[in-house]
């Protein structure tokens, strides 16, 4: 098959020669644009410089940023040997700083900067491209030859594939994304699969191996010796959206062109708000689809960071998030092989972030969000990339496999056979799941193990399976069917909170109407009036809900037997119902 992605002669080889006269070719932005009055790209700006600073603890960190802040530190500059326990850091310094850090007696060696001499590379490159419909992305596209490319790959392609836009960003350029399934136009009872990159516009290595990943589907689909590719196809419908911060990749910045850092724009467990149009834009399109398993690509170290980044408390899904990122790194050498531990971290344990993405993700929705960070150097030459796709093509082939591990079914009605919208709970794992409504399917991945799981539907029956065996690696699949409930239909004029069964153990069923839409806050509390449990802080349209609980607290530990009281909020309205935890 023809490969879509225009390859000139030589231009990898001529990149060097390329960087000789880049800086001069970098002056002007070259023509053509996105938007009217937009440059396809504008040459970076470097007022700092790369550095590596040797510490003998976290301790030492945290001293260090109160004696010198340095505005450009992030966790991705943060490494600890893992013999010798010493903590290295590799940020990026202005002279100003290291004027600072030599007067209060901080050693430093100075690196040479690869990532400036990748972005210089770029743009030498970008600068001899006349329009926005020439294909050159060996190296790195501009955003442009994204949207140029997806819709080429749409036109040649329209059985496997077709582009969507998720949005907008500050400046208007459009966010680009691309659909691969076996049947783009319509959704089937199937994991969806979010795969999206460089929130961080001077992070762009994930970016390109997206575009990969999505050329290598569509070109090997059904042929042979690629059954893997086509399995994936046929049984997934993977989202590929390869550039979250079009602005900040053409400034060559970390930040969007509002000088927000997107990785810390989005609302915690604990709140926070929402203040950049690129971040309400993915909020709202990960929640218009049932994602199963997710990842954004990073730069500047090389692992996968997993939930939490804001709290050294672990998920209740910590052993399946450990799992997930290791079908990622274990088939990454280099990154298995590296500074953390077979290649994964806990985010908090390598750095507290708060407003991340993937706590958002994890907490707020039914999907596994994991950070990729794809290397150490942000912007590495363009001759490597070749290398990185070797290194990461496996990886993620099998991260997307993996969102059928554990246990996944469909659930329907008893009396009319159709899918259910329903809830489906793992005793003693306190991150429940919900079915797709339109198909009825759901996805718990768990690891190798025995579980309890209990299903609930609004109108129906609660029905709880015990004894559900687990084997990572190998899906389980578990359909079931409720019976529907005798119960009244409840008054859908005023704020109600019922609980059953109550009193209860080891869990109990909150269920609750929504006279309007709007936002609702239901919480479980003891009898002091401290917080134990959030069941939910989101929008929901007026009607009947329900949340489950598990009797476990925010951290995932059992709560002692006792009296609790589960609160619903509604702007000014509130009501409260006592609940029993009985052992």
């Amino acid at each position: 098959m023809t490969l879509l992605r225009g390859r000139i002669p030589g231009l990898a080889g001529g990149l060097v020669c390329l960087l000789a006269v880049g800086m001069a070719l970098a002056e002007t932005p070259a023509p053509g644009s996105d938007n009217p009055g937009q440059a396809l790209w504008q040459p970076a700006v470097f007022a700092d410089f790369p550095v590596r600073i040797e510490l003998t603890d976290r301790a030492a960190v945290t001293r260090l940023l109160e004696t010198v802040p340095l505005a450009a530190f992030s966790r991705e500059d943060l490494r600890t040997d893992p013999v010798t326990g010493q903590v290295i850091l590799l940020p990026r310094i202005t002279e100003a700083e290291a004027r600072r850090l030599t007067a209060a007696g901080i050693a430093f060696t100075r690196l040479t900067d690869l990532e400036q001499a990748g972005r210089r590379q770029a743009e030498a490159a970008w600068a001899l491209v006349p329009t926005k419909d020439a294909q050159i992305w060996t190296a790195y596209p501009t955003h442009a030859q994204i949207g140029t490319t997806f819709a080429a790959y749409q036109d040649s392609f329209p059985t496997l594939c077709r582009t969507f836009s998720w949005g907008q960003t500050v400046l208007g350029r459009e966010l680009w994304g691309l659909v691969v399934s076996a049947d783009p136009q319509t959704t089937a009872a199937e994991p969806e699969v979010r795969l999206s990159s460089s929130m961080h516009g001077d992070e762009p290595v994930g970016m390109v191996m997206l575009m990969n990943l999505a050329e290598y589907l569509l070109e090997n689909y059904g042929e042979p010796g690629f059954e893997d590719v086509t399995s994936l196809v046929d049984n997934y419908e993977i989202h590929i959206m390869p550039l979250h911060n079009p602005d900040g990749y053409i400034a060559g910045t970390r930040v969007n062109a509002n000088g927000a850092d997107l990785n810390r724009n989005y609302p915690a467990p604990t709140g926070g708000q929402v203040s950049q149009i690129e971040t309400t834009h993915f909020m709202d399109y990960a929640q218009a689809h049932h994602f199963v398993v997710s990842l954004n690509g990073h730069g500047g170290a090389l692992v996968m960071n997993y939930p939490w980044d804001y709290t050294f408390a672990l998920t209740p899904d910590d052993a399946a998030l450990q799992l997930l990122s290791l079908e990622y790194s274990t088939w990454n050498l280099p990154m298995y092989n590296g500074w953390f531990d077979q290649g994964i971290t806990n985010g908090a344990e390598w750095y507290v972030a708060t407003g991340t993405l993937q706590d958002w993700v994890y907490y707020a929705t039914d999907c596994l969000d994991v950070t990729l960070e794809i290397g150490d150097i942000k912007w590495p030459a363009a001759t490597q990339l070749d290398d990185v796709w070797d290194d990461n093509r496996e990886s993620l082939l099998h991260y997307v496999k993996a969102a059928r591990y554990g246990v996944n079914g469909v659930v329907t009605a008893e009396d009319t056979g159709l899918p259910l919208d329903a809830m489906v709970t793992v005793f003693g794992n306190g991150e429940s799941v919900s079915t797709d409504p339109a198909h009825g399917d759901y996805y718990k991945l768990l690891p190798t193990g025995s579980f309890e799981l209990t299903f609930t539907a609004d109108g129906y029956l609660p029905l709880t399976v015990p004894g559900v065996s687990t084997v990572w690696g190998t899906p389980t699949v578990l359909d079931v069917t409720l019976e529907p409930d005798p119960s009244p239909v409840p008054d859908l004029r005023v704020v109600q909170l019922t609980a059953r069964p109550n009193p209860f153990n080891p869990l109990t069923r909150l269920d609750f109407t929504v006279p309007r839409t709007g936002r609702v806050h239901l919480a479980v509390y003891d009898v002091q009036g401290r917080l134990v449990r959030t069941l939910a802080r989101t929008d929901l349209e007026a009607g009947t809900h329900h949340r489950v609980w598990d009797g476990r607290n925010e951290a995932g530990s059992p709560s002692a037997s006792g009296i609790y009281f589960a609160r619903l909020d509604l702007g000014a309205e509130s009501v409260a119902t006592k609940l029993m935890l009985v052992k």
